[in-house]
């Protein structure tokens, strides 16, 4: 048997039909939860990272079994709000929009972005379950909230939406086109100021 949380078992499903096509695969919690049903006796072997088999001393008995090579599983940690990590140059920001039920909310919402060259990374709806036809927008930027076009673009959101900032962290990949500094136009605005342009 195969203890596998049911995300990581889809996955791996055409790996283990090819491989283990006799092989029963049974929900694990989580992906450590996995790991653990192995080291307890009740699966023989698990779909898991490579740290949880480290941390409870197993063995690796196959690696690069993902269906697509690009697949990643994504986790979050949930906390207070509490300040947010350094810019690294290679982050991510993530917020919840709630959007005016109107006509061209959603583009003028993904135009704060696109006017600023900020990459989109990930775009989710879900339904708010508090009146028919209205969502909640999951929104994944490349870049930080520190970073000027980010922050801006956060502004312009705030301006006509309900933004809930979700937090901005090192990515660990450079996966998508991080925003350009605007070091230069903020030069030129200073100079305008001063007369000299």
């Amino acid at each position: 048997t195969i203890g596998a949380y049911p995300v990581a078992a889809a996955q791996v499903r055409r790996w283990i039909e090819d491989h283990l096509p006799d092989a029963e695969v049974v929900t694990a919690a989580s992906n450590a939860g996995a790991a653990e049903d192995v080291a307890s006796g009740k699966v023989d072997a698990a779909v898991s990272t490579a740290l949880a088999g480290q941390r409870l001393g197993l063995s690796v008995l196959a690696d690069k079994v993902a269906d697509f090579e690009g697949a990643r599983t994504r986790f979050v940690l949930i906390t207070r709000p509490r300040p947010v990590p350094k810019r690294t140059g290679v982050d991510r920001t993530s917020v919840v929009l709630q959007l005016p039920n109107e006509p061209g909310s959603r583009v003028r919402a993904i135009t704060e972005f696109s006017t600023r060259g900020i990459d989109l990374s990930r775009i989710e709806s879900r339904p708010t379950r508090r009146e028919y036809g209205t969502y909640f927008f999951h929104l994944d930027c490349v870049g930080h909230i520190d970073d000027a076009l980010v922050a801006e673009a956060l502004q312009g959101l705030h301006r006509f939406a309900q933004v809930r900032f979700l937090g901005s962290w090192p990515a660990g990949s450079e996966h998508g086109v991080p925003p350009v500094s605007d070091d230069e136009d903020a030069r030129w605005l200073d100079r305008l100021r001063r007369g000299e342009d």
